[in-house]
């Protein structure tokens, strides 16, 4: 992995999305990606009902629960309280992938 690491970032009022990428290998003349994405509830409330939207996937992701055409907290979590920070990981052949919040409820 290069020592001059990217870090992606996208916002709005309550949630933040954070990703990098945390290595990389090639196999069969490809280069692989393994991308870390991190949720944060900047909120002085829970997050509940967080559906994300993430497009230009090229791989498998660990970390979260497919919802259709979105992506949603993983069985074992049903909030994210204040201040908390939810990772899943994702891999690929391609530049990062666009995550973003589509929908949430604060409690």
């Amino acid at each position: 992995m290069e020592s001059n690491q990217h870090v992606y970032f996208a916002a709005n009022a309550h949630v933040t999305i954070q990703q990098k990428a945390t290595s990389s290998w090639a196999l069969n003349g490809k280069t692989y990606y393994r991308y870390s994405a991190v949720v944060t509830n900047k909120s002085g409330k829970t997050v509940k009902n967080l559906k994300l939207s993430i497009v230009k996937l090229y791989g498998p992701l660990w970390g979260l629960t497919k919802y259709g055409n979105s992506f949603i907290f993983p069985a074992w979590l049903n909030s994210l309280p204040a201040g908390k920070s939810l990772e899943f990981v994702y891999i690929h052949t391609a530049s990062p992938a666009i995550v973003s919040v589509s929908s949430y409820t604060l409690v």
